[in-house]
């Protein structure tokens, strides 16, 4: 009997997840790409869980010098790394003594660049993702503690004889968390020279996921611009130091360097001054096809994992949807988590990390019509913009958005050929993401509705079961008491306010808003989806300056629906206050 297929989930070390999964999607020509760039520093900009920390360390272990606990360079038959790639058999530490064999990469067909390249450089790899704090002291601590880390990788540099005592001084300095602010900024340019002075060989510089620490500061710090700018300067002397050539004739002992993160920070000067920088977001075709998987890798992947009858075409509108340098992309997260679970059908990423800086806009009032246009499956065109300033997020409507598409919760769709002033038609992208919306949306109807979720669904519930009174007179308890007059003036904030109410209906209902008919339009029409239902729902909303207005608008309302749109005996809904 041919056992079930191993899957390794959720790491982002890349020989743990070659060692302990059977199924994996090869992502090893990303290297050659890499490498065939134009750019001394490549910045890659992609959502969270998007593989933006296992690509990086894949590239690690593609180019270091793997040495023992003295710093010895390891033979090619020593070396786990290179069988990573080449194909071998790897110890898997047990006192079996079993190994596991690994099959040959992609890479390992192009020869030349396993000669010039697997295994011979010097390679510092931090990434920031873990670093955050309500406080500054939080963050800097965190650092500190990075930075150990990483020196402690490389304490082999201890024993080296190409390095002076002074310089071992400054060296073990950084195993300690007893440094000074100066010296964290110059800490990856310190690393740098003494191990090109160790092998004799330029360094790579990967550092992953710069913006998490930021995006997390601005987060905390938006009432406290003091300690805001300190994180960005911090972070801003960190590149500089590292990357910055100072004047003069002495080159950096840099290979290449290479940057990911979720966005590109305007106005922060992160990379102001540095030569040559590539940067590629999702927008770009460049990497597309290296984070997430495609429909072709899906595909593969359902042919080796039992997903437990679940039609493919339901994980696809899951989890499918995106996009990116049109490349049409899955969500790599979800889908392996998915598949791990015999294909259930579950919100997966909404759980693998904080949200708070896009939750705070996503329940304002100022966006609710467009959330609800977004749920009725209709796009929304905006100007993306490559950087974001955060400071500008809550007053420029066109950067939120570029901060959703940037983050994964909008999937951008290229609508005009003007490269000078391109627009987008913005959607959301599959079911997955979708749900995130309408939990959002129900939130924005709970502060003000003051309506629990369990509360909404019995009272949608009398709407969705034609109980037309029932609804229209709980709805009036709701908007007596729990509603103020300054909120729910004009006609416009009743109708984006039943646009929410309605919104999350859209996976079972067609949702028109405003839409003409005959001589008039209503304010909204439900048409049930084809196997959701056979009663269509239509709403119309009248202003009345008293109620002695009320049965006159009613009666008025009515009339023009039964007249323009809809037999007299369906049922109507009238909703005046």
């Amino acid at each position: 009997m041919t056992e079930p297929p191993k899957l390794f989930v959720g790491t982002d070390d890349f020989k743990a997840l070659l060692v302990n999964s059977n199924v994996f999607v090869d992502k090893s020509l990303m290297i050659k790409e890499l490498l065939e760039d134009p750019g001394a520093i490549v910045v890659i900009t992609r959502p969270r869980r998007w593989g933006k920390t296992l690509n990086m360390d894949m590239m690690r272990r593609f180019l270091e010098i793997e040495v023992d606990s003295h710093g010895h360079p390891l033979s090619p038959e020593q070396s786990d790394n290179r069988k990573l790639f080449l194909g071998g058999a790897i110890d898997l530490g047990l006192a079996s003594g079993r190994k596991k064999t690994i099959n040959p990469l992609n890479i390992a067909d192009y020869s030349d660049i396993i000669l010039d390249y697997q295994g011979q450089f010097p390679v510092i790899f931090i990434t920031f993702k873990s670093v955050t704090g309500k406080t500054y002291q939080h963050i800097e601590a965190g650092i500190k503690t990075q930075l150990r880390n990483l020196f402690q990788a490389h304490r082999y540099l201890m024993h080296s004889s190409q390095l002076a005592p002074d310089e071992k001084d400054d060296f073990v300095i950084y195993l300690s968390n007893e440094i000074t602010t100066e010296q964290i900024k110059n800490s990856l340019r310190l690393l740098t020279s003494l191990l090109y002075k160790h092998y004799n060989r330029k360094v790579w510089v990967l550092i992953d996921e710069y913006d998490t620490t930021i995006n997390n500061a601005y987060k905390y710090f938006r009432e406290n611009e003091t300690e805001f700018q300190d994180v960005l300067e911090l972070f801003r002397g960190i590149m500089q130091s590292t990357f910055k050539k100072e004047t003069g004739p002495s080159e950096l002992p840099i290979a290449r360097g290479v940057i990911t993160g979720i966005l590109r920070i305007a106005k922060a000067e992160l990379f102001s001054g540095l030569n040559n920088v590539s940067e590629y977001s999702l927008l770009d075709k460049k990497f597309a096809k290296f984070y997430g998987f495609t429909q072709e890798e899906v595909d593969a992947l359902l042919t080796k994992i039992s997903t437990n009858n679940t039609d493919p075409a339901q994980i696809k509108d899951w989890y499918n949807g995106y996009t990116f340098g049109h490349e049409v992309i899955y969500n790599p997260w979800s889908i392996m988590q998915c598949l791990s679970r015999e294909g259930e059908l579950d919100h997966y990423w909404i759980d693998s990390g904080g949200t708070a800086l896009i939750d705070k806009v996503l329940v304002s009032d100022e966006i609710q019509g467009d959330i609800q246009e977004l749920l009725e499956g209709k796009g929304i065109l905006k100007k993306v913009y490559k950087q974001i300033a955060l400071g500008d997020i809550h007053s420029n409507k066109d950067i939120f958005y570029s901060l959703l598409v940037f983050a994964g919760y909008l999937n951008p769709w290229l609508a005009n050929e003007d490269k000078e002033q391109p627009k987008y038609r913005l959607t959301i992208p599959n079911k997955e993401v979708r749900g995130i919306y309408v939990e959002r949306v129900l939130n924005w109807l709970s502060k003000k509705l003051n309506i629990g979720s369990d509360e909404y669904d019995d009272f949608i519930a009398l709407l969705i079961h034609q109980q037309i009174d029932q609804f229209g007179a709980k709805l009036q308890e709701y908007l007596l008491h729990s509603t103020s007059y300054h909120d729910l003036s004009k006609e416009k904030d009743y109708h984006n306010l039943m646009g929410g109410l309605l919104a999350p209906l859209a996976s079972k209902y067609t949702i028109a808003s405003n839409k003409e008919v005959g001589y008039g339009r209503c304010d909204h029409v439900l048409i049930p989806i084809v196997g959701r239902g056979d009663h269509a729902i239509i709403i119309e909303y009248k202003i009345a300056k008293s109620k002695e207005e009320l049965p006159a608008l009613a009666k008025a309302g009515l009339a023009q629906i039964t007249s323009n749109m809809i037999p007299k005996s369906s049922n109507k809904l009238m909703l005046p206050r």
